[in-house]
């Protein structure tokens, strides 16, 4: 069996005005920052084997806090960089909606189905995420693994490994520095948890 831990990078200034980020390389608030030691704190009595980030500095920065704690290096893989949005990104979701409409409104009520700028489909981006997760996961066995990515891909991840066919985007959230775990057999993978931020005291969802 294989345990895969998905950890959400921490807070980004960003974040608590609700821009678009996609690719465009944020840096960790100074509540970020935090979130992200007291993660590497909960990764004390966790057990990982491989640790793995986007290359993003928002990502690595969280890693940093279990690479401590672990002692593992960790490895960036541009297949685990959030959804690139292309003209979106910088902007908030009412400066979008004024800009582009209902091009705009009708995407975040069915992101599944249509397009948008930069990746251009939920479609391709999972094509990204299968390369990146073959990778890591491909000939391992009773090996546990973290990788510290996106909301956005987190939930793509999830989607893929249980291949859901519904809109799981606009059904769960993930939070920053939360923990989800999936444990992956031969022809099997069960989500064990989801959004466990229960490290963070200002939070504290389970």
């Amino acid at each position: 069996m294989i345990k895969l831990y998905l950890i959400r990078h921490g807070e980004t200034e960003w974040n608590t005005v609700k821009r678009f980020q996609g690719w465009t390389d944020i840096e960790l608030s100074e509540k970020g920052l935090k979130q992200a030691e007291l993660l590497g704190k909960r990764f004390e009595n966790i057990h990982i084997d491989e640790l793995y980030a986007s290359p993003l500095k928002r990502a690595v920065k969280t890693a940093e806090g279990i690479s401590k704690v672990s002692g593992l290096e960790i490895k960036t893989s541009e297949y685990f960089k959030e959804i690139n949005f292309g003209a979106w990104e910088g902007k908030t979701r009412s400066e979008l909606s004024a800009l582009y409409g209902s091009e705009f409104d009708d995407f975040i009520k069915h992101p599944q189905d249509l397009p948008f700028p930069g990746e251009g489909s939920f479609d391709n981006v999972t094509k990204r995420i299968k390369k990146g997760l073959d990778m890591v996961l491909d000939g391992k066995d009773d090996v546990s693994i973290a990788i510290v990515s996106h909301g956005g891909i987190i939930r793509l991840m999830i989607k893929y490994l249980l291949d859901i066919k519904e809109d799981l985007y606009n059904s769960t959230w993930i939070d920053n520095t939360s923990i989800s775990l999936v444990e992956i057999r031969k022809n099997s993978a069960m989500l064990r948890v989801l959004n466990d931020s229960s490290h963070i005291p200002d939070n504290g969802i389970i």
